[in-house]
């Protein structure tokens, strides 16, 4: 009997210390995450202006914000515009990423300067990135990218702040910046594949191809699944390259949602619209996230 009472004793002592170990994480979580998450839905559900004005108080409009949310030009164009960002640059990430993990995972002569510079636009923040891209992408005729073109005879072009190639423009930036890290993301699990399992399809008479195509990327599953998510998820949050860069324009071709959201909630006041846009992105991303883990499951 005293056996399993102290038994009881130490387990209820542990769980004591279990929960003053995880109050202030959740003390943090609560009052950074939950409860803005909170006030945010309460808030589109109002008029709620960031400064309010004299003698207009918040009031209750029910779904008009969501309404506007779609019904808004700006605010829809925001939507389609982060849309097409992350189909251009989610694919190109992972396909670039793996096959240059497959190439620095051989023991090659300077590989390991290969991945240092290809990790290296990851170690400088995106405002210093976007105001070298800035250069790069200048629309005069001495512009690195344009002097660069016209040694094959292809004409300037003004990148951001031609409608048609802004986003791409941005896009290809942000490959850049971010391939290095998801390639060494997915080096990790290159290297936790057995040797053993390559041995074997060698003996079997396996061509590199049909190595790739059957083991590594089966073997790869988990990794992959992360990465899709991690580069999905951030690559939706598109803001400071448009902030820095073109302000949403030319003709909104470059309004990400986090920029219209910025907009709407800190320029023109509009607290509570800002929120129902938030919201609505947010169940959003949920969704996406949600369909990449389903069909990315174990079967």
């Amino acid at each position: 009997m005293k056996s399993k009472s102290s038994n009881k004793g130490l387990a209820a002592a542990q769980r004591r210390t279990s929960l003053i170990y995880m109050a202030p994480a959740c003390i943090l979580i609560t009052v950074f995450i939950l409860l803005p998450f909170i006030l945010s839905v309460y808030y589109s559900f109002t008029n709620k202006m960031l400064v309010p004005k004299a003698g207009k108080s918040t009031e209750f409009v029910g779904f008009a914000n969501y309404i506007k949310v779609f019904t808004n030009s700006a605010t829809a164009k925001s939507f389609v515009n982060t849309g097409i960002y992350a189909l251009m640059v989610v694919p190109a990430i992972i396909i670039l990423g793996t096959l240059l993990a497959v190439f620095v995972n051989k023991p090659l002569k300077g590989v390991k300067t290969f991945r240092a510079i290809y990790f290296s636009p990851q170690i400088v923040t995106m405002t210093v990135v976007a105001v070298v891209w800035s250069f790069i992408l200048s629309p005069n005729d001495t512009g690195i990218m344009n002097s660069l073109l016209s040694k094959f005879g292809i004409p300037a072009q003004s990148w951001l702040q031609d409608s048609r190639l802004a986003l791409f423009s941005i896009a290809i930036m942000y490959i850049w910046q971010t391939l290095g890290m998801e390639m060494l993301i997915i080096l990790g699990g290159l290297q936790y594949i057995p040797l053993e399992v390559y041995e074997a399809a060698d003996l079997d008479g396996c061509s590199g191809v049909q190595r790739f195509v059957r083991i590594t990327v089966p073997l790869l599953k988990n990794t992959m699944v992360y990465v899709m998510l991690s580069v999905t998820i951030n690559t939706l949050k598109l803001f400071t390259q448009v902030y820095m860069l073109t302000n949403g324009g030319p003709k909104n071709a470059t309004t990400s949602v986090i920029y219209q959201l910025y907009k709407v909630g800190f320029m023109n006041n509009q607290q509570g619209f800002s929120s129902a846009i938030a919201v609505v992105f947010f169940v959003i991303v949920l969704g996406i996230s949600l369909l990449q883990n389903y069909l990315m499951r174990d079967k």
